[in-house]
């Protein structure tokens, strides 16, 4: 029986060829723009949380305790590679690397600028991550270089090989001076960021702030960057540290991340309203398919059709329809998404301009996650095979003799 309402439901969808296609068309623009759209949403959060969490701000960042949000080098830890060998051999941490930062005044013969000066550890970090960044230059050991982000060497005016003047308040009141040759420009992808950035090697940042055997905080990757929590959780109860916390990025940058979340709650609800109007059209439909086959539904039951095998295959037209555009529909935007993916769109005009004084590129770059396209899918799915209960209760209702 089941097998007999299989192939009885694929030869009604195949009956109705218009209404069919009306159908399924519904339910591929449905799919199409619902994947397009947060596939789009999803990729510019992961761009924002790639540009200045994975590339300077850390997802997990172990400090001393006191050292947040003033970021007083005063309240730095002092060396421990003991804890961080077996940190980094822990199952869920892919990375650890100890850092050295404080404010600092650059200045070259053409100006000045207040920035952040990053002592970091090449090889623990990777040097393929930095090289990614890399405008000019390289991480070729340099006795005394520095790497300035590309906006700050801008405002600098200085190119590879000029020299810039640092002066800072060291660790403990120590008053911090040197002079730094630009070994490389580097991009985070973030405007803000590369005025505001400058870098060291660790071994030259606890030499020119004088907090030698000192780190102000160990940034911590995990293999999986979507479980970064619990990654924070399982590493900080197994490997405890005295006096030092584990703060995640959403707890040193909360604006970032209540700004992800009101946006992503308004992406929704656009979606919401998406599915509401397509699933009206789909409902339209079933209630269309539904009358049309009124009489056809009385004659199979005095035939003596069971109501239940009838109620199958309707219920199995929808499920083919869904299906159907689903596939076609997802298909499309997954092309367009593949595109995208390859060609970012970049802003151009006033809107580039307000999201770049915002810190953030103007490019717009998909997620490439299947699981967007597959639930997406599967709510096309459970919604059309909601509606198809409109020409199940029909049959149930349906009488014998048709009096039409």
């Amino acid at each position: 029986m089941k097998r007999l309402a299989v192939v009885l439901a694929w030869r009604n969808v195949s009956r109705n060829k218009r209404r069919s296609g009306i159908a399924a068309a519904a339910v591929a623009f449905a799919v199409f723009f619902s994947v397009t759209l947060r596939s789009l949403q999803l990729g510019v959060y992961g761009h924002m949380i790639t540009t200045v969490v994975g590339g300077v701000l850390g997802y997990v960042e172990v400090q001393q305790e006191g050292y947040w949000p003033l970021q007083n080098m005063d309240q730095s830890m002092p060396e421990d590679l003991e804890w961080l060998s077996r940190v980094r051999a822990h199952e869920e941490v892919a990375k650890a690397a100890p850092r050295l930062s404080g404010f600092t005044w650059i200045s070259s013969t053409q100006g000045g600028s207040v920035a952040q000066l990053v002592g970091a550890d090449w090889e623990a970090e990777g040097i393929a991550e930095w090289n990614k960044r890399l405008v000019s230059g390289s991480l070729s050991p340099e006795p005394n270089g520095i790497w300035l982000g590309e906006g700050l060497a801008k405002m600098l005016r200085v190119k590879l090989h000029d020299t810039v003047v640092a002066l800072s308040q060291g660790y403990q009141g120590a008053l911090a001076n040197d002079v730094f040759p630009v070994a490389g420009i580097l991009v985070f992808g973030n405007p803000e960021l590369d005025k505001r950035i400058a870098v060291v090697s660790l071994p030259e940042a606890q030499s020119f702030f004088g907090a030698y055997g000192q780190w102000t905080g160990v940034v911590l990757t995990p293999k999986n960057p979507t479980k970064h929590k619990r990654m924070a959780q399982e590493v900080s109860k197994s490997l405890p540290k005295k006096g030092a916390v584990w703060q995640t990025w959403e707890e040193r940058m909360p604006e970032l991340d209540q700004a992800i979340e009101a946006d992503s709650t308004g992406g929704i609800v656009v979606l919401f309203v998406l599915y509401v109007v397509i699933g009206f059209g789909l409902l339209g439909t079933m209630i269309m398919m539904a009358e049309e086959r009124r009489r056809e539904f009385s004659i199979q039951i005095a035939l003596g059709v069971k109501r239940k095998l009838l109620a199958l295959i309707v219920v199995l037209e929808a499920a083919f329809l869904a299906l159907l555009g689903s596939l076609a529909g997802g298909g499309i935007a997954r092309l367009l998404v593949e595109y995208m993916h390859r060609h970012p769109l970049r802003l151009q005009g006033e809107l580039a301009h307000a999201i770049e004084e915002q810190g953030w590129a103007p490019v717009l770059p998909p997620s490439m996650d299947p699981a967007i396209a597959w639930t997406h899918i599967g709510i096309i799915l459970a919604l059309t095979l909601a509606l198809s209960l409109w020409p199940v209760r029909v049959i149930y209702t349906s009488p014998t003799v048709y009096r039409g």
